[in-house]
């Protein structure tokens, strides 16, 4: 009879139990689905399905975006704070999810942002730009300024509805620079954009993909973009802060997250391959072209002092302003 010592027989014990239990899955080990909290063919939706195929080859996995539009981006937002915080479920919301909703809708929203996400990237960045109708006599926004304090209440800016990150936008700079502009909200941007381009209006607040056929074709003119640098695509443009308000910035932008209760190591699995996608530049140069800002990869203390500087930003101006959406 063989006799094995006691460390050597041990070993052999352990390794027989595990051999008869399976290892346990590593994620991913099945298909993921990114909830894009618009209807398809939204910029959202676009972006979404984009990052969606970047990460199905990053993980190995399909990933499924599912549409889930209406209530301001909060059925989408809902559906994902109550899933399984698995790491199967993500939110591809925007920063009327995160930020302007929970200040606009403070006793009826479904989502708390803070105790039902966790953010795992903010993506890409969504620049505003002001445009005038030709009738106005100005060229820049330093003339914008001096026609306003000349001519109060003489300015009407139009966007495509009340709250909106382009509504807000307009009336952050009208504070900025100490002028007034009257704001006349329509109920989409085409509409709002008819309004400027025929004189119903002087001004308008849009984002740059929805401005650019109006821009090139000459039927308005560009005087700022709201982002922190000019875009590729209007390089003649100059940005607000570079006009003199140093500093301002109003922009809408696309933000990753997760349940809150997702462990740790999936975020960060999750964070990882987002950022190897973000560095890639296949996104960058997608959409580029349409005025998109694809961010740099940044890790999670950098993302949540993103949101921050946002709310900073944005809250208090609403609680001044006592808007509520409609």
């Amino acid at each position: 009879m063989i006799r094995f010592r006691k460390p050597i027989y041990t070993i052999i014990l352990l390794s027989l139990a595990a051999l008869s239990f399976p290892a346990k899955a590593q994620y991913p080990d099945r298909p993921l689905r990114v909830v894009v909290p618009f209807p398809p063919g939204a910029t959202n939706d676009i972006l979404g399905r984009a990052f969606a195929q970047e990460l199905s080859r990053e993980f190995g996995q399909p990933v499924i975006v599912e549409n889930r539009g209406g209530a301001g981006t909060a059925i989408g937002a809902q559906a994902v704070a109550t899933a399984r915080p698995d790491g199967y479920t993500m939110l591809l919301g925007t920063g009327t999810t995160y930020v302007l909703n929970p200040a606009l809708r403070p006793n009826n929203l479904s989502y708390d942002p803070v105790r039902d996400f966790t953010m795992v990237s903010i993506m890409a960045e969504v620049p505003i730009v002001f445009i005038v109708n030709l009738q106005l006599p100005v060229r820049t926004l330093s003339d914008l300024v001096a026609y306003a304090r000349a001519n109060p209440g003489k300015i009407n800016f139009s966007s495509a509805g009340v709250a909106t990150s382009l509504h807000l936008a307009g009336e952050m700079f009208a504070r900025a620079a100490n002028i007034q502009l009257v704001h006349v909200p329509y109920p989409g941007s085409a509409q709002a954009m008819l309004a400027v381009v025929g004189g119903d209006v002087q001004m308008m607040a849009e984002v740059v993909s929805g401005a650019m056929t109006s821009i090139q074709s000459g039927r308005v003119i560009p005087l700022a973009m709201t982002s922190a640098e000019r875009l590729s695509i209007l390089p003649g443009v100059p940005t607000v802060a570079e006009s003199g308000y140093a500093g301002f910035q109003a922009l809408g932008w696309y933000g990753l997250a997760l349940p809150r209760a997702t462990p740790t190591p999936i975020v960060e699995r999750l964070r990882e391959a987002t950022n190897r996608i973000l560095a890639r530049g296949d996104l960058r140069t997608h959409f580029e072209p349409s005025g998109l800002v694809i961010l740099r990869p940044h890790d999670a203390a950098t993302g949540q002092r993103y949101l921050e500087e946002d709310r900073n930003r944005w809250v208090p101006l609403i609680r001044s302003l006592d808007l509520k959406a409609e």
